[in-house]
């Protein structure tokens, strides 16, 4: 079966470009042309990626994230027309995976959908499966990450980034490394894993953990497990 973009956009030409491109790329398409439609879509499909226009009408596509984040780790990749920096870091705080700025190549669209789709479907290389530091372990296999025994709810661009650093616990991890491990083909600005590192290190405080994601000025991040 053909996995699932559901695709929010409130125009019609956008979603008919976006679609044909998918459709030609062995994608099933889902059409929702308002946020409400949107989040209705979602579960009625259960997609395995969402492409979603920042720019919709009274509840805008942030909004929408911040309720499809409530729901689920399905991967999103935002639509947007806004390429100041203040809206990427607002758009990634609200849970989106990736971006692609318009106008867009289909072929870019495309490009980053199989990315993320990769990432999903990729199992782990080698015969380990789960990861123990200190109060936190990560099981790949389960996609489940926990802190003191409890469940911690991360996005999956957060599961990917985190799997990276209990992988090399006692190394630091280069940003040229996370970008390749977690995003494969990255077309945009590096400092993206600056912003979800930062959301992941603030998600597993705010969990009453340890500081996860240490950055080594001008060089990566290590795990790190500091107080």
């Amino acid at each position: 079966m053909s996995e699932t973009v559901l695709v929010i956009d409130d125009q019609a030409d956008v979603r008919q470009l976006i679609g044909v491109a998918l459709k030609e790329a062995g994608y099933r398409i889902v059409e929702a042309d308002s946020g409400p439609t949107g989040i209705d879509a979602y579960h009625a499909n259960a997609p395995d990626l969402i492409l979603l226009d920042i720019g919709l009408g009274s509840m805008d596509g942030l909004e929408v994230c911040r309720q499809l984040r409530a729901l689920t780790t399905t991967p999103i990749i935002f639509l947007t027309s806004r390429t100041d920096e203040v809206d990427e870091l607002v758009g990634f705080a609200a849970g989106g995976d990736d971006y692609i700025t318009k106008p867009f190549s289909p072929k870019v669209v495309v490009a980053r959908v199989n990315s993320l789709m990769r990432r999903n479907q990729r199992g782990d290389e080698n015969s380990k499966t789960v990861y123990t530091a200190g109060p936190i372990t990560l099981d790949t296999d389960a996609h489940e990450v926990q802190l003191d025994g409890e469940p911690l709810e991360l996005t999956r661009t957060e599961f990917d980034l985190l799997l990276a650093l209990m992988e090399n616990p006692s190394r630091v991890v280069t940003r040229e490394a996370l970008l390749q491990r977690v995003w494969g083909d990255w077309y945009g600005d590096s400092h993206v894993v600056e912003v979800h590192i930062s959301r992941l290190r603030n998600k597993v405080k705010k969990a009453g953990g340890p500081s996860v994601g240490v950055a080594v000025r001008g060089v990566g991040y290590k795990l790190g497990l500091d107080g």
